[in-house]
């Protein structure tokens, strides 16, 4: 590099430095770049690109950029990596060109070839300056759009012929072309125009006005864009050939927000990075890491404002007679911190006994980040895990605890946890981010909460035998008796069992088909080893549990046998002796075919009980307190349509438990009133859409 040119550098970057703090930029001198084939300058060589800088156009020797948005000054940068500062307001330039026009604000435009010693061109032209190809200017005003250029002394303006009604901007450039686009809400178009007759040569419309073009680039010889169907469940790249006529699908190939076109390739910028697509097969070249901008340059290559292994700044990218990519860096940006976690923000103790109800982990990083959090309840083993939080603003990421500790749908479980938070930088740049620690959930059991997780569960079990904790919320908010993965699996093999109920909180018994009765006891998520309660149990064809029947503040077991006498279990709550000798509460309890025992459904003294005759009529049956209940009072009938009748947990708040009903063509929640002659109120209707046929819901 020769002194002189060292010096230029040194000047240069020191104003754009100036200019990206204070929002000025001095005016200096003139500079000629060296022919493009010419350079291969080195990294340490290159001119400086200011932080937050916008790429204008690329042309043959260089390219414009400004060195922020709005006001910030613009500056043409030539591929030596000689910075020239451009004085006035507005400047545009020409992709593919060395022409730069400055906006004087007064319709009057000075275009300059920024790649030779040529004396600048003033055009005194009405209308607003929308975009400028090669050394033409594009205009509009309320007779159309125009082209207008200087021969000589003459300014010559012509009009551009065959544009739909309401044209109303310029999307891409190209040397030779441009694209329109027209319209409104109900119809868009897109238009080329060649330069060299000022008309449309093709037009096209978009499928979804609504959504509209997107990715839209031009050349002389192509127009491509990305487009969505009308009712936005696709969309796909097109491409159309002016010298076939032809316009083709190109396919999804991920969504490219900003595109280019050389004679060869579409250049697509968006996630994933910089990637170059054939026009004529089906090559597909990956580039650059990260992109912000993308513009035709010439000769056939691009100018991308993007970065590539962590540096970021201006690349010239060509593709090689031997078909791989190039990137040659011509304005350097600086090179990318490696990712980092700048503040975090984890509890170590969450209380939800407490006045705690919505809880978040935060993280603040140095880039934006695509995290993922995942906690890990270490009793059990089972896993929470979201992939997306919000930011706001970004980079900071937060992940939400909700009300009463759930976890997207789920609730946790009460216990010990580790965490464990992984970021990646976005485009999966970079190594990964992780970082871990431990936390303590603080949370009593509810009333038939069999996981402890602060929620009421509905026990299932299914046809192969698997018993699972649903929780009655989750079954609410999604409209149908979840899928098998979201409860708390509580043990398999239960398929042994021909009759189950669960007595009392955290109980279950299960008569096996020797007719003996087992007891087991949940602690945590999981249920103790079995204890024997005894034989003979053959003798009942129906049991059901869970009502206080005696008020001594422990749920009970009630059984039918074959001659249709029903019989009073009291819990002892002793696991050794978990039942009194039992009561002869009365006979007849033949006719029916499904008992419930809820709880106090009406309000009365002791637990109630639900009985379904043979004819479908819903019978409740009020517990006094003392063991035995008053006469029976109906409900209502057409109640034969359900299959299951569970307990619901108290959805309605009024403190007692409402009632689920499960049928092959609906299921319904009946939310109680607290009255004896209406126990239930208007049903929600459900939609039972799993496949799974249960054996056993209680």
């Amino acid at each position: 590099m020769s002194r002189a040119h060292q010096s230029r550098l040194r000047l240069t970057a020191a104003a754009l430095t100036a200019a990206a703090v204070t929002g000025t930029l001095v005016a200096g001198p003139t500079a000629v770049a060296a022919p493009v084939a010419a350079l291969q300058a080195a990294a340490a060589d290159v001119a400086p690109f200011p932080k937050g800088g916008t790429l204008l156009s690329g042309g043959r020797t260089g390219f414009l950029a400004q060195a922020g948005t709005t006001a910030a000054p613009y500056f043409w940068t030539s591929y030596d990596g000689t910075v020239t500062p451009l004085p006035g307001a507005r400047h545009l330039g020409a992709d593919g060109s060395d022409t730069v026009v400055q906006d004087s604000g007064d319709g009057t435009y000075t275009l300059r070839d920024m790649g030779s010693d040529a004396a600048p061109v003033v055009i005194t032209t009405p209308g607003r300056l929308l975009a400028v190809v090669d050394r033409t200017l594009v205009t509009q005003d309320a007779d159309g759009i125009h082209l207008v250029e200087k021969a000589g002394d003459r300014v010559l303006r012509r009009t551009v012929t065959g544009l739909p009604a309401s044209a109303s901007d310029v999307v891409s450039t190209a040397p030779g072309a441009l694209a329109v686009r027209s319209g409104g809400p109900s119809a868009q178009y897109l238009s080329l125009v060649h330069l060299s007759s000022a008309s449309v040569v093709k037009t096209v419309q978009t499928r979804n006005p609504v959504l509209g073009f997107e990715a839209v680039a031009v050349s002389k010889t192509h127009l491509t864009w990305y487009d969505y169907t009308a009712a936005d469940d696709g969309a796909s790249y097109w491409l159309y050939d002016t010298g076939s006529g032809r316009t083709r699908e190109l396919g999804g190939q991920g969504l490219g927000v900003l595109a280019a076109l050389s004679a060869d390739w579409r250049a697509l910028g968006g996630v994933g990075g910089l990637s170059l697509h054939s026009l004529t097969d089906n090559r597909a070249l990956t580039v650059l890491d990260r992109v912000r901008g993308v513009r035709t340059a010439a000769d056939g290559a691009f100018l991308v404002d993007g970065t590539l292994d962590r540096v970021e700044g201006i690349y010239r990218v060509t593709v090689g007679a031997d078909g791989k990519p190039a990137a040659e860096l011509v304005a350097s940006g600086g090179r990318l911190p490696d990712l980092a976690v700048t503040t975090e923000d984890v509890p170590s103790v969450i209380d939800f006994d407490g006045t705690e109800r919505w809880v978040e982990f935060a993280w603040d990083f140095n880039h934006p980040v695509t995290p993922t959090f995942t906690l890990t309840h270490l009793a059990t083993g089972r896993q929470w895990t979201l992939s997306s939080g919000r930011h706001s603003p970004p980079p900071t990421y937060r992940f939400t605890l909700g009300s009463r500790g759930t976890w997207g749908d789920i609730a946790v479980y009460d216990g010990e946890y580790s965490w464990k938070m992984t970021a990646r930088e976005v485009l999966n740049v970079g190594p990964s981010l992780e970082r871990t620690g431990t936390l303590t959930v603080h949370r009593t059991a509810t009333r038939r909460d069999h996981d402890e997780n602060g929620v009421p569960d509905l026990l299932v079990r299914d046809g192969a035998g698997v018993l699972s904790a649903y929780e009655t919320e989750l079954v609410r908010a999604s409209d149908y008796v979840p899928d098998p993965a979201a409860p708390t699996v509580l043990g398999t093999g239960w398929n042994t069992y021909t009759l189950m109920a669960s007595p009392s909180e955290r109980t279950l018994v299960g008569r096996d088909r020797d007719g003996v009765l087992w007891l087991h006891r949940g602690v945590g998520q999981k249920l103790l080893p079995r204890t024997k309660v005894g034989g003979g149990w053959q003798v009942y064809n129906k049991i059901t549990g869970g009502s206080d029947l005696d008020g001594d503040g422990r749920g009970d077991l009630l059984a039918t046998d074959t001659s249709g006498v029903l019989w009073l279990y009291v819990s002892t709550g002793d696991a050794k002796t978990p039942f009194k000798p039992r009561v002869r509460i009365g006979g007849g309890w033949q006719t029916y075919n499904l008992l419930l025992a809820p709880g106090d459904v009406a309000g009365a003294s002791g637990g109630d009980l639900l009985a379904r005759d043979t004819n479908g009529v819903l019978w409740l049956y009020l517990g006094r307190g003392d063991g035995t209940f008053t006469a029976r009072r109906q409900i209502g009938g057409g109640w034969q349509q359900f299959t299951h009748l569970a307990p619901f947990g108290d959805q309605n708040q009024d403190g007692r438990i409402d009632l689920y009903a499960i049928g092959t063509k609906g299921s319904r929640i009946y939310p109680t009133r607290g009255t004896v002659d209406r126990p239930y109120g208007t049903p929600d209707t459900l939609r039972r859409t799993a496949d799974t046929t249960f054996k056993t819901v209680f």
